[in-house]
């Protein structure tokens, strides 16, 4: 081949992939193929300033930084066999870490904002790591699919599809198994997990969703420790004082709401929910909320007085209220 065709075929390759790679291995790092599935991708090369467009492919490396715009979406596929991240759009991820020795390697990159999909579908042995850093928590796979979140916040949120994940921020853990998920504010703990499969489940289950309570006008509810009336009563509300529920029980009937710093039950039967709420968390009928949480109690009721009783043996019709 001439100087001049060889000049020719490396002008043509820089424009598909958008520059010529401009990274540097150490022994031992390894290098990523960056595949572009919708058009808005660019890459921050380690030790460069100036942004470069991906057009189609190219070769990333430790150090890097790939982001996507609005409607831009790409793929880090870091072995063949099934590791890989798929970024979603608005998203900016690095790859913290990436080496390999034998048949052992070690793969940890950060989502600083966006959406992720990461799959191992090989199951890694003990002496292999995959680790995504976010804000809020850092997880590590031995072999599943899970998505990652993090909001403009900071906040961090992840659900996993197959495998288990697990979680952990300032020395708390947590096992994530298939079908839940698990959310962390940035220098916050680590959420309870709840059983969610998008992103808008995982919220409605933590946040909870509006609803609205009818009653008759004399009519407050007993607010309990669970959902039965077999549970101590800790106060009362009036129906138009409920605007969020935060859970609903396994038999139903029975809604989690927050009271005086804490949660309690309430029984009620004419329960207006937010159509646009992807499902609240459901709890089990033998739920007992911690009474020494509670900034007050209901008049003339004692925290000596609470005693639990055994978990209710079948679930309770529901009724307009519980008074």
């Amino acid at each position: 081949m001439t100087r001049k065709a060889a000049f020719s075929v490396l002008v043509v390759f820089s424009l598909l992939v958008g520059a010529w790679p401009a990274f540097s291995q150490n022994a031992g790092e390894m290098a990523a193929t960056l595949e572009v599935l919708a058009p808005g991708v660019e890459v921050l090369r380690v030790n460069t300033v100036n942004w470069i467009a991906v057009n189609a492919e190219a070769i990333v490396g430790v150090g890097d930084l790939i982001r996507t715009d609005a409607s831009g979406q790409a793929r880090i596929t870091f072995f063949s066999d099934g590791v890989s991240t798929e970024l979603q759009p608005d998203s900016e991820f690095q790859i913290e870490r990436f080496e390999k020795n034998g048949s052992q390697f070690a793969i940890s990159a950060s989502l600083l904002v966006g959406q992720i999909i990461n799959r191992v579908e090989r199951l890694l042995d003990t002496q292999s790591s995959y680790d995504i850093q976010t804000p809020g928590m850092e997880l590590t796979v031995r072999g599943t699919e899970f998505l990652v979140r993090v909001e403009d916040s900071g906040r961090s949120a992840a659900l996993v599809r197959s495998g288990v994940t697990a979680a952990s921020n300032a020395g708390a853990s947590a096992s994530v198994e298939a079908g839940y998920g698990i959310r962390a504010a940035q220098d916050g703990p680590l959420s309870d997990v709840v059983a969610a499969t998008n992103f808008e489940m995982l919220d409605a289950a933590l946040d909870g969703c509006a609803a609205q309570v009818q009653t008759a006008d004399d009519v407050r509810l007993n607010v309990r420790l669970g959902p039965a009336r077999e549970y101590p009563r800790v106060g009362t509300l009036d129906g138009a004082e409920i605007n969020l529920f935060m859970g609903v029980s396994a038999s139903g009937g029975w809604y989690r709401v927050n009271y005086q710093g804490a949660y309690g039950w309430v029984l009620a039967s004419h329960v207006t929910l937010d159509p646009a709420c992807a499902g609240l968390r459901v709890f089990p009928d033998t739920q007992v909320e911690d009474p020494a949480l509670y900034s007050a109690l209901g008049e003339e009721i004692r925290l000596e007085d609470l005693v639990v009783p055994a978990p209710p043996a079948e679930a309770e019709t529901p009724q307009p209220a519980d008074s």
